[in-house]
C-alpha cells in the first residue's frame, strides 16, 4: 500500500521535533502512541474511500412519438417493435413506426396509402399482430354506404410495403369499434372489440368472439367481457387489451372522455381465471394523468425478451391538448407479487424514467426540414381522405401538388408540439397557394399569396373571414412564415428573401387566435393549403419547422 506524502511530511516533522530535544522520556512515548493511532486511522480511511464514481442512470422523456398519434398499438417481432395509430380522417390511413430501443421510433410507412374501397371516414384504433410470418391489423372505419363503424382486417408480409384489406371481419350492432387479438396456452385466438347498440339496458359492452386460425373469421358464439351484475363496467370501457399471467386472465382497459380538454380518461384493470366469467375490477385506476400528461389510456402491452412489460398508450399534453393531439407514451408495467395485481411506478404518466435497455439515449429532433431534392420524405405528407388524393410530384427541388377537385385542398403533417415555427418558399401563381393549419374543409387558418397579393384568411364553420390582404408585386418565389404558440395562437410573416421578415398584422392585433381550428378528437394538421381550379399546378421549394421543447 503506497502511503500519502502528506502522512509522511507530518513524520518528518515529528522526528525533527523529537532531534530537537522538544519531547522526551514519556512524553516521547506518548506522542508517538496518539500519532501513530491517528496515522494507521488516516490510511484505513484512504484505503476503503469508493474508487470510482456511481453511473448516472440514464433516462429517458415522453412522449415517445410526438405529436398526434391516439389509440397505439405496439407488438414485438424478434428484436424489433412495432406500432400503429389512429388517422382520424387523414391519409395515409395509420401511420406505422419501427424502433429497436422502444423509445427512438422512426416511422416507416403507413396501412393503407389509399383508403379501402368500402370505408368512408374515422380510421381509428388499429390493433397490430403478428402470426407465423405474417402482419396482420384489425382496424375501425365507417362503412360508406351507411356510415356504421366496422372492423375490417388487413394483411401482409413486409410491413414496410403496406397491408392488402380483406373487408370486414366485424359489424355489430350500431358500431363495432377497439379490436384486440388475444392468443391462449392452448393457442387458441380470440378477439374483442368495444359493440354499441345491443339490448335494451345494455346497449355498450366489450364482446370477445373465438378467432380462426387464418384469423378472418369469428367462430362459434360471441360471450360478454362486461360484467354488468358487479356494476363496475360502464358506457366508457374501451381500448382494452388482454394477457394471461399465473393463470389469471389480465384485461386493461380505458374509461371516461377520451378526447378533448375536458377529458378524464384513465386505465383500469380486470382479472378472472375464466376468460368468459368471473372478472374482478381493481379497486382504483392504475394509470391516469398528472400535472404535465392528461387523460392516460387506450394503450397495447408488449413483452420484451426479458419477460418485462411496457405499455404504449396516448395522453394530451396539459398545455397543447387538442391542438396538437394525443400523443405516443410508453412506461413500464411492474408487477405485486403477493397480490397478483400489476401497477406503475408512480400510478400517473411519466414525464421521464430509466431507459428500457441499458446503453441506449433517446434522440429527439429539433428541425423538419424538406428541400425536396428528392422525394425519400413523401410517406410523410398527409392529405384529407374525404376529398381525393391530390397529384403529388418531387423533382428539380421543388414539390408540386395538383389537386383533383376545385376548391381548397390540403397536404402537410402532424406537428410535433404547441410551440413551433413554420416557413416555406411558395412560387406564386394565378391561384392561391399558401401555408395553414388545418382541421378540415371547413375550418382552417392559411395565410396564402398569388401572382399580385397576399391573404391572410380564416374559415370558421364554413364562414369566411380575411384578416389581412395587402399587394406585394413580387416576381418569383415568396417566403411565408407563422410562429405558433400552444398550438393555437399564431403570428404571420412574409419575406422577400426569407430572412427580412415583415409582419402580417390582423385588424387591430398581430396574433391570431386560432382556437376554433380543432375538433372534437381530431388533431390539426400544418402545411400546404391551396385553392384554386382542379389540376392547377401549385409550386413549393422548401419547407421548414423548428419545435421549441
Amino acid at each position: 500500500m503506497k502511503i500519502p506524502s502528506y502522512y509522511l511530511a507530518q513524520v518528518a516533522v515529528f522526528n525533527t521535533f523529537v532531534k530537537a530535544g522538544e519531547f522526551v522520556g514519556k512524553m516521547k512515548r506518548f506522542a508517538l502512541q496518539i500519532f501513530a493511532l491517528v496515522f494507521v486511522a488516516g490510511i484505513a480511511l484512504v484505503s476503503c474511500a469508493p474508487q470510482t464514481k456511481k453511473e448516472a442512470v440514464s433516462t429517458y422523456t415522453n412522449p415517445v412519438i410526438r405529436g398526434d398519434f391516439p389509440d397505439p398499438s405496439i407488438i414485438r417481432v424478434g428484436d424489433t417493435y412495432y406500432a400503429a395509430g389512429t388517422s382520424c380522417d387523414f391519409a395515409p390511413n395509420y401511420p406505422i413506426y419501427e424502433s429497436k430501443d422502444l423509445i427512438n421510433w422512426e416511422r416507416i410507412g403507413s396501412v393503407f396509402n389509399i383508403p379501402p374501397a368500402w370505408s368512408s371516414d374515422d380510421f381509428w384504433a388499429p390493433e397490430l399482430y403478428f402470426k407465423d410470418g405474417t402482419f396482420f391489423v384489425y382496424y375501425t372505419t365507417k362503412r360508406k354506404d351507411n356510415r356504421i363503424a366496422c372492423i375490417g382486417v388487413a394483411t401482409t408480409k413486409d410491413i414496410r410495403k403496406g397491408f392488402t384489406d380483406h373487408g370486414i371481419i366485424i359489424e355489430w350492432g350500431e358500431e363495432a369499434i377497439d379490436a384486440f387479438v388475444f392468443q391462449d396456452d392452448d393457442k387458441k385466438l380470440y378477439i374483442t372489440w368495444k359493440a354499441y347498440g345491443l339490448t335494451q339496458g345494455r346497449d355498450i359492452e366489450i364482446l370477445a368472439s373465438e378467432l380462426s386460425d387464418d384469423g378472418m373469421h369469428l367462430i362459434g358464439e360471441h360471450f360478454t367481457l362486461t360484467d354488468f351484475e358487479k356494476g363496475w363496467h360502464g358506457a366508457g370501457d374501451e381500448g382494452q387489451c388482454l394477457i394471461k399471467r399465473n393463470g389469471y386472465y389480465y384485461m386493461f382497459y380505458s374509461v371516461g372522455g377520451c378526447c378533448d380538454n375536458r377529458c378524464d380518461y384513465r386505465v383500469r384493470v380486470s382479472r378472472s381465471k375464466n376468460l368468459r366469467t368471473g372478472w374482478e375490477q381493481y379497486p382504483e385506476p392504475i394509470l391516469q394523468g398528472g400535472e404535465v400528461w392528461r387523460c392516460t389510456g387506450h394503450g397495447t402491452l408488449v413483452s420484451t425478451v426479458d419477460k418485462r412489460y411496457f405499455y404504449m398508450y396516448h395522453s394530451y399534453n396539459a398545455t397543447d391538448f387538442e391542438y396538437i393531439g394525443r400523443q405516443g407514451m410508453i412506461d413500464e408495467m411492474f408487477w405485486n407479487e403477493e397480490t397478483g395485481w400489476p401497477y406503475f411506478k408512480n400510478g400517473t404518466a411519466s414525464v421521464s424514467a430509466p431507459v428500457p435497455f441499458p446503453n441506449t439515449t433517446q434522440k429527439i429532433d429539433s428541425v423538419f426540414e424538406d428541400d425536396f431534392s428528392t422525394d425519400k420524405n413523401l410517406f410523410f405528407w398527409a392529405w384529407d381522405i374525404n376529398y381525393q388524393e391530390p397529384k403529388i410530384k418531387v423533382a428539380n427541388g421543388e414539390l408540386t401538388i395538383n389537386p383533383k377537385r376545385n376548391g381548397v385542398s390540403f397536404l402537410g403533417l402532424r406537428p410535433n408540439t404547441g410551440n413551433y415555427d413554420l416557413s416555406a418558399e411558395v412560387i406564386p401563381g394565378d391561384e392561391w397557394s399558401g401555408i395553414g393549419i388545418y382541421s378540415n374543409e371547413t375550418n382552417f387558418l392559411t395565410l396564402a399569396v398569388n401572382e399580385s397579393k397576399l391573404v391572410l384568411c380564416q374559415l370558421k364553420n364554413g364562414e369566411k373571414q380575411i384578416l389581412a390582404e395587402e399587394q406585394i408585386n413580387k416576381a418569383g418565389s415568396v417566403f411565408l412564415k407563422y410562429e405558433a404558440v400552444a398550438g393555437r395562437y399564431f403570428q404571420f410573416f412574409w419575406s422577400e428573401n426569407g430572412e427580412d421578415w415583415i409582419p402580417v398584422k390582423a385588424g387591430n392585433d398581430y396574433q391570431v387566435d386560432g382556437t376554433y381550428i380543432a375538433q372534437w378528437g381530431y388533431s390539426p394538421r400544418v402545411g400546404f393549403i391551396v385553392q384554386g381550379k382542379e389540376d392547377h399546378s401549385f409550386r413549393y421549394s422548401e419547407l421548414k419547422i423548428n419545435y421549441n421543447y
